[in-house]
């Protein structure tokens, strides 16, 4: 298959979701068409041969190349030669999608089109073939059809849009990077520390991280898979951009520098880009929707004129933090001048990073109960406001009116009683009536004056190790 192959990890939701889908067709004798999306690398393909590895059906793989019509029909043709031990010559996709239909008829088929997206540019007819013969007839037997595509944008074009040859007919599921909690699976060798720092520069996408697997350390990782010349990982981000074709890469650059840079607000992004504010939204909305690495956050219960973008993925936050910025030194060779750098910066970088890894760890214990405290919150995210104020976490529960305010803090110093206090001046500030429980997380834990003020509280406070142990409960 075309993806690079790669061990299976985790992905039970999703095995349990299509699962499910199969069974509906077993039970009903219909059709399911599911378009299953998501950036390159994640592990798409991986993830169906998982599945389709333990179906019964007869079963067709055929991986779409950027070829003339008639290359692909005979590489249509070969591969059910290959895979189905039929001699079959198909003048035209009409040929194939009447070979489909009496496949499915004999005993239930299972198709899959691998970077499907394709044949909007090199045989469209192939869609609008599959969209009559789908309506016609297929969906009334027993074929399950799965349809890949890495290109975000096109897939959603083609099967969200009312004017899309599938809208209506593709059930969508979307193929996310990894959880922290599911990293964690793939990386149980390493200790917690190293874990959030391969987890904070790699991010959560399957290929990436196991190019990872023969590093103890993530910053050998970084070297030889990221700085070093000409290596695997050193050109990957502009090389997902020219392949979602986006166009005028300068601009798309531009933006993902400032937001890595810490300039994540519209003026300050227009500041340093030098874009006017008004062309700045279709870039950054392309970012979002299309190739899902920006996403704009608003403080919780706070202005939604305060909102905040961020890089939603941790690889491609890092590559433009300390590559992209660095292109002409790491060119003239300075790699180990930009090691240093990254060693030297690397735990302020991480810092946003763990806030992140807190929050999905309190999601997974909402309504459960933390070293004897109760967590219960209908939304968790940040809050700020105008002068400055910021609180790492702010979870809140509208009918109990309970509201989690939290510090986290990744470093090597012990978290002291200021940060204790400065944290209580914050919640206050919220500005919401209601009960208000104070978190903190340290790293490398509190000192003695901390933790007295902590009990005396009542707080919730947990180190890298409590932390550790919260995620081994869970899994």
């Amino acid at each position: 298959m075309a993806e690079a192959k790669t061990e299976f990890y985790n992905r039970k939701e999703e095995l349990a979701m299509l699962t499910e889908k199969h069974a509906a067709i077993e039970r009903s004798g219909k059709g399911v068409m599911l378009a299953i999306y998501g950036r390159r690398r994640v592990g798409k393909t991986e993830l169906i041969k998982k599945f389709i590895k333990k179906c019964k059906e007869q079963k067709l793989y055929f991986y779409v190349d950027l070829a003339e019509r008639v290359v692909i029909l005979n590489s249509l043709s070969k591969a059910i030669k290959e895979q189905l031990n039929e001699d079959i010559i198909l003048a035209d996709f009409e040929d194939f999608f009447n070979y489909l239909t009496k496949k499915s008829d004999e005993s239930g088929f299972i198709l899959v089109i691998d970077e499907f997206q394709r044949f909007s540019d090199v045989a469209p007819e192939f869609i609008t073939s599959l969209q009559k013969h789908w309506d016609n007839t297929l969906k009334n037997s027993r074929v399950m059809v799965f349809l890949v595509g890495s290109s975000i944008g096109m897939v959603q074009k083609i099967t969200s849009s009312k004017a899309g040859a599938l809208y209506g007919r593709a059930q969508k599921i979307k193929i996310s990077p990894f959880r922290y909690i599911d990293f964690r699976r793939m990386f149980s060798e390493l200790d917690e520390e190293e874990k959030v720092l391969r987890y904070g520069v790699f991010g959560g996408t399957p290929f990436y991280l196991e190019k990872t697997k023969p590093f103890k350390n993530t910053l050998d990782a970084v070297h030889e898979l990221v700085i070093k010349k000409d290596s695997e990982l050193s050109e990957e981000p502009k090389n997902l951009l020219e392949y979602e074709n986006v166009r005028i890469h300068a601009k798309y650059n531009s933006i993902l520098q400032s937001i890595s840079a810490g300039k994540e607000i519209l003026n300050e992004i227009k500041d340093f880009t030098k874009m006017p504010a008004s062309s700045l939204p279709p870039y950054i909305n392309r970012l979002d929707g299309l190739l899902d690495l920006v996403r704009r956050n608003d403080p919780i219960n706070g202005k939604e004129r305060l909102g905040r973008y961020k890089i939603t993925d941790n690889f491609f936050r890092f590559w433009y933090k300390f590559v992209f910025e660095n292109q002409s030194a790491l060119n003239m060779g300075a790699r180990d001048q930009i090691l240093k750098l990254i060693k030297k910066e690397l735990n302020a970088y991480i810092g946003r990073i763990f806030e992140d890894i807190i929050r999905e760890m309190l999601i997974l214990y909402n309504g459960k109960e933390i070293n004897g405290h109760k967590i219960s919150f209908e939304n968790i995210g940040s809050w700020w406001d105008r002068n400055n104020n910021e609180v790492d976490i702010l979870a809140y529960n509208s009918r109990e009116r309970s509201f989690l305010v939290g510090e986290v803090k990744w470093s090597s110093e012990k978290l002291d009683v200021n940060i204790v206090e400065e944290l209580a001046r914050k919640s206050r500030l919220v500005g919401l009536s209601g009960s208000y429980k104070l978190l903190f997380v340290s790293k490398s834990g509190f000192t003695g004056s901390a933790l007295t003020r902590l009990r005396e509280m009542n707080a919730l406070y947990l180190d890298l190790n409590d932390m550790k142990k919260l995620y081994n409960a869970i899994e």
